[in-house]
């Protein structure tokens, strides 16, 4: 985790708290505590607190470094959530809630939009 964190110190603004210095990208918080801890943290969360990542997360990160990473974890994280918003418009299609059709349809362009723009930053 000591070289994810060199490559992020290195490329953004850092900021400074009582005990790590940290900064936040695309949802996902990195932080260098000051007895030299490296550590991840979800953003997206449903509470006020940030989730440590899995060892899962963690090994997309190692394996991709820092932004790649988080653009990744990103990635499936929208592609949840557009497929969370396709089976409400299948539901309102069929039971013909026409106003929440119309909403739910907004809510998949703009995920949809929100993904497309991660994809292009690592479509090589």
């Amino acid at each position: 985790m000591s070289e994810i964190w060199e490559q992020v110190f290195s490329q953004v603004e850092t900021y400074t708290s009582n005990d790590s210095i940290f900064t936040v990208y695309n949802g996902y918080k990195i932080e260098k505590k000051n007895k030299g801890e490296v550590l991840i943290f979800n953003t997206r969360t449903q509470n006020s607190l940030y989730l440590e990542i899995d060892e899962d997360d963690e090994e997309i990160f190692l394996k991709n470094g820092f932004f790649k990473g988080a653009d990744l974890l990103t990635i499936r994280h929208y592609e949840a959530e557009l497929d969370r918003v396709n089976h409400l418009v299948k539901f309102y299609v069929n039971t013909n809630k026409t106003n929440k059709l119309r909403q739910a349809k907004e809510e998949r362009k703009i995920i949809m939009n929100k993904l497309n723009k991660n994809f292009k930053k690592w479509k090589n």
